[in-house]
């Protein structure tokens, strides 16, 4: 051991730290490596996994939507990409995690692939707790994290929607119709928002989709989206008075505004 390279004490750590999930991606999103923290997050020995897309770790509907290729890409654009995500175990459990991806680059600063860091925000937060006070465990909530479904038929829109709202530390998920949208909110049972757009093809239009949706869940908070102003929105008949409403295009602020508005709202 007095011999090992300081990259080696480095790979011992990393593959040995069980509080955190510590995965290395090729530059097409195939795991490479695997530590102790990551069998200990999602239940899969490295050699399970490693080969696998990154995209596996994902729920099935964030797979689906591409969020998981957009944390890629989003972390190859900016240098890092920080955000809220639901994993899926081995066990096909989910977990609320926080996830850090970043772009790693060889000494001729070309991409050779992505860091990957996770932990379980849930378990964590139990241990601060545990440890400012032993009392606190007992009533501290399991889910802290806002999901929001976001609806919408175009998919360049829908997928800035998803990018924006992730990034803002929501749990997202997705439905390019009104029909898919009911689907969604029959299996992902835990959906505090939906934001959709108003005029969509189909039965079912921004403002029917919300009906049948609070009739599933009552007190589920709405917040429309169009490229119509609201007036002539509700004078056509699309939309209801004194309803929460953003203008496309907007900006990611306008969208953290409204949504914050929505969610602490009576409706």
């Amino acid at each position: 051991m007095r011999n090992a390279s300081r990259n080696d004490l480095v790979k011992l750590f990393i593959d040995d730290l069980t509080d955190y999930a510590i995965v290395s991606l090729d530059p097409h999103g195939v795991i490479v490596s695997w530590n102790a923290g990551a069998e200990t997050l999602l239940g899969y020995a490295a050699k399970e996994i490693v080969g696998r897309r990154h995209s596996d770790l994902y729920t099935k509907s964030d797979a689906l939507t591409g969020n998981s290729n957009t944390a890629l890409k989003d972390a190859l654009q900016w240098g890092r990409h920080e955000a809220m995500a639901r994993l899926a175990r081995k066990d096909g459990t989910m977990v609320e995690a926080r996830i850090l991806l970043r772009p790693l680059s060889d000494p001729w600063t070309r991409l050779a692939g992505f860091g990957m860091l996770a932990y379980d925000v849930g378990r964590l937060a139990h241990i601060v707790a545990d440890q400012a006070d032993p009392a606190a465990v007992k009533v501290l909530p399991r889910r802290s994290i806002t999901k929001i479904l976001v609806v919408d038929d175009n998919d360049g829109v829908l997928e800035e929607a998803v990018e924006q709202l992730t990034s803002l530390g929501y749990e997202v998920v997705s439905a390019s119709n009104g029909a898919q949208a009911l689907e969604v909110l029959k299996k992902e049972t835990d959906v505090d928002l939906l934001f959709t757009d108003v005029v969509m093809p189909g039965d079912l239009g921004g403002r029917a989709l919300a009906e049948r949706a609070r009739q599933m869940r009552p007190g589920l908070k709405v917040l429309f989206a169009s490229g119509y102003f609201e007036g002539a929105l509700v004078g056509k008949g699309d939309l209801e008075t004194d309803v929460r409403f953003l203008t496309k295009p907007y900006v990611k602020r306008e969208l953290a505004k409204k949504i914050e508005e929505t969610l602490k709202s009576a409706r």
